[in-house]
């Protein structure tokens, strides 16, 4: 009898890995650029770490939310970096509603990817912020929440200057200040809010400065993620690897290789310090200034002029001053 049980227990071990390693390889297939899940268990090298420093261009949109009007437009745009040698993470926000000319045609940034996908959005933010971009990620709601419950929730702080914290009527969220622990929806929520008014009389509050202040929360909820990711046992935890991996499954698109993604899970654990960038400037000295397209859409440009980056080169090199140009 116990050397029935033994079999069994073996076989049953058997197929529960087997049906893990399928279910695990067919996500990180459709989410990578090449490989299996056998090869996280190889880091290959970064595009760009020869030069001392990795750029990442991550975008997101809502195509999986079929309720969501203007879907396909990437309406957070961010690049991050990873310097090898400070060790630090540097996250700069692009504003969605920079007015920029592609191929000829003028829109705002969020709508590059509806004409030229995450290629052609690419070379616009290298042209924008003089960084040269090495890897590329376009993430949707789906993946951005199951990453998030994955590693159990983020912790978050909400330094609101309105005592009551953070309040969107049009999407029905409200958080208070401090810190807080989100769950994905949450912190899907909490990106996603901005003092947009509402036509029924109720009122935001908690960001009053619109699209950069939810720009700056979406670098606090990266940020969060990358810590968390970072300190959870995600590689021994087979649960959570699975879920991990499951999370990306349709809901991510990205030129990594599953060992790029391994090299880049062990870099994460190693940075000691991360900047949060916008390149909107000072107070004292902006750097985007509020525009109407001749089409009638409010945008923004460079202060110094429609599709002139000079300042904003400028302004971002000295922080990240190990940038890969």
């Amino acid at each position: 009898m116990t050397a029935v049980l033994s079999v069994l227990v073996l076989v049953s071990s058997a197929l529960v890995a087997y049906n893990l390693y399928t279910k695990v390889d067919a996500a990180v297939q459709s989410s990578t650029a090449d490989g299996s899940v056998a090869d996280f268990l190889t880091p290959e090298a970064l595009e760009g770490e020869a030069t001392g420093a990795v750029n990442i261009l991550i975008a997101g949109n809502s195509v999986d939310d079929t309720g969501h009007t203007g879907a396909t437009l990437t309406d957070s745009i961010m690049v991050a970096q990873i310097d090898l040698t400070t060790k630090k993470l540097s996250l700069v926000s692009i504003p969605r509603d920079l007015w920029v000319t592609v191929n000829g045609e003028s829109m705002k940034l969020n709508a590059v990817y509806t004409v030229g996908g995450m290629s052609l959005l690419q070379s616009t933010v290298e042209e924008i912020t003089g960084l040269t971009i090495n890897h590329q990620a376009l993430i949707n709601y789906a993946a951005f929440k199951n990453m998030i419950d994955a590693v159990g929730g983020i912790d978050v702080t909400i330094d609101s200057d309105d005592p009551r914290g953070i309040y969107d009527p049009m999407i029905g969220f409200r958080i208070a200040s401090g810190e807080q622990h989100l769950d994905g929806t949450q912190a899907l929520l909490l990106a996603r809010s901005r003092n947009d008014p509402t036509y029924d009389g109720r009122i935001a509050y908690g960001l009053p400065n619109g699209d950069f202040d939810r720009a700056t929360y979406q670098r606090k909820i990266a940020e969060a993620l990358l810590t968390k990711v970072a300190n959870t046992s995600t590689l021994t935890n087979t649960s959570k690897l699975s879920s991990l991996f499951a999370s990306l499954s349709g809901n991510v698109d990205s030129n990594f290789t599953v060992s790029q993604l391994r090299r880049l899970y062990d870099l994460s654990k190693e940075m000691t310090a991360t900047q949060s960038i916008s390149i909107r400037g000072s107070e004292k000295e902006l750097l985007l200034a509020n525009y109407t397209s001749y089409d009638g859409q409010s945008a923004l440009i460079p202060a110094i002029g429609v599709g002139d980056y000079a300042q904003i080169h400028e302004y971002i090199f000295p922080m990240i001053h190990h940038a890969a140009t």
